[in-house]
């Protein structure tokens, strides 16, 4: 007897910039082994396309009515469809959801993702259902009960809307790291689709990838973070399972062959860059076993994105450096104790300048060390922007203020911190990296990056600078200088390294297809490598200083 369930279509979609969502990828591929019927799709917005297209086509920008058509009439044609998208992705995922049920009123939409997670209140205005927790094995349970016809209203992990009202049912313990080993390999150019700009669905193929992620491969190893600073989503997850604090991560096993697996479907990738929240936060004895396989099997350079503070010790950071490790961030926030503690954020300035301290020790291996920075709070008072320049003025050089404007996340506890004071900020439908105000005290964050000006010099501009939210003169013209003079030394600091990684398009890759790139990684990054005598002393002198 034929089974009816598995003719049951269903149709993902991610709605987000680029290619790098790797949570998508897990969940797609999850979806796909248990039924095969289904297809996924990524939908770019076209706010991260490559640096030529964005220049000379008119592709760039927000989606169209007409695209909005179009995705529609794709996801349309599942029984099932599921959505999944960031916060500031949310106003156009309603126009789709609304789209779709113009076309399949019948079709059942779940909407997923790190937007139905932080704010369920808003998504369930528009989706049937909505996944408030980690995916996978949520929707296996969801997806048994809703294909042979029995009450799917019960499956933990979701909330469903019905006529009389919400039904919330309690999330699913999250998954442990035998079960992380257990998922299937990410989607990776197997079937998947991408909705190209006033075209259609096709295939995913090299040529997209390059396009958002140049010869990159990003991805996350270890899920979790041991902070709750108001700002971050994390908070949100932590809210509901206070074991989020906790940091879960594959086995070095897994991690590295899925790195080796993206790596034969695209030769061209030569640079990692590992997203998570707290890499270093991982033992010393995971790390130990993760350099020793990637030495030996993957044997390209990685970047670690996700570093804090409290975290960074001279034998993880050495034991990286050996492995191949060529680029670190790490999260400063601030220089005032006062919006650090109002961000509820752990991490005293001491610490902060141990951290950069340490890392500035292995200056000469790496690719200079970017260092996040939240600009533009409401609530600060000239002493909390001067404490900020204070502490960067201070810092050993060289270093790249990766600098973001506040946004606040719907529905976290900054959100509500606002709230009760009255304040209006911009949402994080913005972008973080832009719409910066041209006073004198952001022109100064990208100044003091490219030039350490005297003392006297600094203390008669520091005094003169102010909060955004103060009345107070522009300097556009300066502010365009020292950024752009901040990106170019950035850029060329890059090109040291040969590393391409933040430059979408396919210059990097005509750079790789004709052996440059391999050549430059072969005979000149081995001076940027650290010497094993080097590693060995840097390991002593740690040991000997925590007996």
């Amino acid at each position: 007897m034929i089974n009816q369930s598995q003719f049951l279509k269903i149709r993902l979609a991610l709605v987000e910039d680029g290619l790098n969502n790797i949570g998508f990828r897990k969940f797609s591929a999850y979806v796909k082994s248990i039924h095969p019927n289904t297809k996924a799709a990524y939908v770019p917005t076209g706010n991260m396309q490559g640096l030529i297209r964005t220049l000379f086509e008119k592709g760039a920008g927000d989606l169209t009515e007409k695209d909005i058509l179009k995705i529609s009439k794709f996801l349309a044609e599942g029984d099932l469809v599921g959505l999944s998208s960031m916060t500031q992705y949310s106003t156009t995922v309603h126009e789709i959801i609304a789209s779709i049920r113009r076309l399949n009123p019948r079709a059942y939409i779940v909407w997923g993702g790190i937007h139905a997670i932080i704010y369920p209140e808003d998504a369930i205005k528009h989706a049937d259902a909505v996944c408030t927790g980690e995916g996978e094995f949520a929707f296996k349970t969801f997806l048994n009960l809703f294909k042979n016809g029995k009450d799917y209203t019960t499956a933990p992990s979701f909330w469903f809307r019905k006529d009389n009202g919400i039904i919330k049912n309690t999330n699913l313990p999250m998954m442990q790291k035998n079960e992380m080993d257990e998922l299937p390999p990410l989607m990776y150019e197997d079937g998947e689709l991408i909705y190209h700009r006033g075209k259609e669905f096709k295939s995913v193929i090299s040529n997209d990838f390059l396009e958002f992620s140049g010869l990159a491969y990003s991805t996350v190893w270890s899920i979790g973070c041991p902070l709750m600073c108001t700002y971050c989503g994390n908070s949100k997850f932590i809210e509901y399972d206070k074991g989020y604090r906790r940091l879960r991560h594959s086995s070095p096993r897994t991690i590295i062959d899925e790195i080796k697996r993206a790596k034969s479907k695209q030769p061209h990738i030569s640079t990692i860059v590992f997203h998570d929240d707290s890499f270093l936060a991982l033992p010393y004895a995971v790390l130990e076993q993760f350099c020793k396989l990637w030495k030996a099997e993957v044997k390209i350079p990685f970047a670690v994105l996700g570093i804090i503070p409290n975290y960074v010790r001279e034998d993880k950071i050495a034991l990286l450096l050996d492995a191949g490790m060529n680029r670190v961030r790490m999260g400063i926030q601030s220089g005032s104790e006062r919006i650090l503690e109002f961000y509820k954020r752990p991490t005293k300035l001491h610490r902060i300048k141990e951290a950069a301290k340490i890392i500035n020790k292995f200056k000469k291996y790496m690719i200079t060390p970017g260092y996040d920075i939240i600009l533009e709070n409401p609530i600060e008072t000239p002493d909390d922007t001067r404490a900020t320049l204070d502490l960067l003025y201070e810092m050993p050089r060289p270093y790249n203020p990766n600098v973001f404007a506040l946004r606040i996340i719907p529905n976290t506890q900054l959100a509500k911190d606002f709230e009760e004071k009255g304040l209006d900020v911009p949402l994080i439908d913005q972008n973080y990296h832009s719409g910066f105000h041209r006073t004198l005290g952001n022109t100064l964050v990208f100044a003091l990056a490219v030039w350490k000006m005297p003392r006297w010099l600094y203390k008669i501009l520091r005094d003169k600078t102010y909060p955004v939210q103060s009345k107070q003169p522009h300097y556009p013209i300066l502010f365009k200088f020292f950024h752009t003079t901040y990106l170019v030394s950035r850029a060329v600091d890059y090109l040291r390294f040969l590393d391409f990684s933040l430059l979408p398009g396919k210059v990097g890759y005509f750079l790789w297809k004709f052996r440059i790139i391999n050549f430059w990684q072969r005979f000149f990054l081995k001076h940027y490598q650290l010497p094993n005598k080097k590693l060995n002393d840097q390991l002593g002198s740690f040991q000997e200083s925590i007996k």
